[in-house]
């Protein structure tokens, strides 16, 4: 008996078989793949580096952006008041617990010298404190007093031995730079305060300051089409 032929649709499809291999080859991770040679170990494992890097960074980039966000959509003052409530809540849950010993309690946490140093700067603050104008003198010693806290001069220094120096007195270069460098700040200062005001020629001068001529252009942006007439009545002296 002789075989049946062979039709064209009966033989297998070779290019579907070989297209499934190699999808199925390629779902595969070449990490997890046993067929590797040895010779291309090192580079898997570099392969493995590098991944396990960019996940790390990319969790530390998510990370990130979520704690910028954070910061962006929360309160500063908020979060003041609210660590000052914590703080509180601290230091009134501490006093009842310890009773009366709580105030030795925060004498052993300072020493002798940080203890002077904050009575020194409470002084300083109560005596820089602001009472009130009374006179121009007053302010101007108050000013005088805080530019020499600042500058910080050596007293001891600055008072020259005329026996050893014989009426000659020399000031210290460094001294003498510290100062200039303290007038020049002050000049600066000065000058960003009180700029010179700009006027145009021909103009009306209506205002006191730069301030004032704002208002004052704000006013008539508003007002000048309702008080055109009675301020041009005023100006040829028709008004009454």
């Amino acid at each position: 008996m002789s075989p049946s032929p062979l039709h064209i649709n009966e033989l297998p499809d070779v290019s579907t078989t070989s297209s499934s291999d190699s999808s199925s080859e390629d779902e595969v991770d070449i990490t997890e793949r046993t067929d590797i040679p040895s010779s291309m170990q090192p580079q898997i494992e570099r392969l493995r580096l590098l991944r396990t890097l960019v996940a790390q960074s990319s969790l530390d980039n998510k990370r990130d952006m979520y704690a910028e966000h954070q910061r962006n959509h929360e309160n500063p003052q908020r979060q003041r008041k609210s660590d000052a409530q914590k703080r509180k809540a601290q230091i009134q849950s501490r006093r009842d617990t310890l009773g009366a010993s709580y105030e030795r309690s925060r004498f052993m946490e300072y020493s002798i010298d940080q203890v002077a140093k904050y009575e020194e700067r409470k002084r300083e603050r109560e005596d820089n404190r602001e009472r009130g104008f009374t006179d121009y003198a007053q302010v101007n010693q108050k000013k005088y007093e805080r530019d020499v806290a600042k500058i910080k001069p050596d007293l001891a220094k600055s008072k020259p031995d005329l026996a050893k120096c014989q009426g000659e007195y020399v000031d210290d270069e460094k001294a003498v730079t510290r100062l200039a460098k303290h007038v020049r700040g002050q000049q600066e200062k000065r000058a960003k305060l009180h700029k010179p005001s700009v006027e145009k020629e021909g103009e009306h001068v209506s205002y006191i300051n730069q301030k004032n001529a704002r208002f004052n252009r704000k006013m008539n942006r508003a007002y000048d089409k309702h008080t055109q007439e009675i301020r041009d009545n005023l100006e040829r002296g028709t008004a009454l």
